[in-house]
């Protein structure tokens, strides 16, 4: 039987759940990083133009915004604990610049449990945490999760990178350079494709827009910097690569949902009770 848990935090959905792995009729996208670990059986993902296999006592850690499909398993159903935390949480985190830059070019994590964790004891303990109101110390711990499969995936990689195709090439320059007013052609040259091909294969590797996904990087930027900074609105929106206040208040509350000063409002609870860093 399946459980979940989900906690409203400073305006982000923060969800963790275990149990059989659903079918998934069509792809699908959130603007999360998703940890899943596989106590039971094997799950297969579509992500654009690749798969991911997670076995029986691996843990996986990816950016769920990029369309991704769980395929339909061979066998019995698998077993596994799935955690969600928002990219803008995420990115407060101060994770290595190696491993977030990796994440946000679409290069999902993968590792082995180590054999003395219980995962779903350990998914248990979060449910309660998240149940009970202790919603901070199951983070921390979620944090500590997503950490630990990002070093250990790192270390048996060698250190090294794999060749980047061309729609991680263009994702890779996006995620570069989204402060700066570059344009569809600027993508294209990264990738050595003509502008109207760039934006066929872009579409076609990540199922949305150039423009989307420069998009979705800089609302995800200005909500760091809301979260962790006392910048003023419009200097948070020129900071997060938009180039006139008044795009950056549509924009931003066409994305999330509020304003930036209701999305720091809603912060200002947890910035009150945060320790001095």
């Amino acid at each position: 039987m399946n459980v979940e848990a989900v906690v409203e935090l400073a305006s982000a959905r923060v969800w963790v759940a275990r149990g059989t792995a659903p079918a998934m009729q069509r792809a699908h996208s959130h603007d999360d990083i998703e940890l899943n670990i596989v106590t039971r059986g094997a799950i297969e993902y579509l992500m654009g133009e690749r798969r991911l296999r997670v076995e029986q006592g691996q843990a996986a850690v990816f950016w769920a915004s990029p369309p991704h499909l769980l395929l339909e398993p061979e066998g019995a159903p698998a077993e596994v604990c799935w955690a969600h935390v928002p990219l803008s949480t995420v990115l407060t985190w101060d994770l290595p610049a190696a491993d977030l830059r990796a994440l946000l070019e679409g290069r999902p994590a993968l590792a082995p449990v180590p054999a003395d964790v219980d995962a779903v004891g350990v998914w248990r303990r979060w449910e309660a945490d998240f149940a009970s109101g202790d919603a901070a110390t199951a983070l921390l711990e979620v944090q500590a999760q997503v950490r630990r499969t990002l070093s250990a995936a790192r270390a048996s990689n060698g250190g090294g990178q794999a060749p980047v195709p061309r729609p991680l090439a263009m994702a890779a320059f996006i995620m570069d350079r989204f402060r700066d007013p570059i344009t569809a052609a600027d993508v294209a040259a990264v990738a050595h494709l003509n502008t109207e091909y760039a934006m066929t294969v872009f579409r076609r590797a990540w199922e949305m827009t150039i423009g989307e996904f420069l998009l979705r990087r800089r609302v995800a930027e200005a909500q760091r910097l809301l979260a962790t900074t006392d910048l003023d609105c419009a200097a948070v929106g020129y900071a997060s690569g938009f180039g006139s206040g008044s795009s950056f208040y549509a924009q931003f509350a066409k994305a999330v949902g509020t304003s930036p000063g209701q999305y720091r409002a809603a912060l200002a609870p947890r910035r009150q009770s945060s320790p001095a860093r």
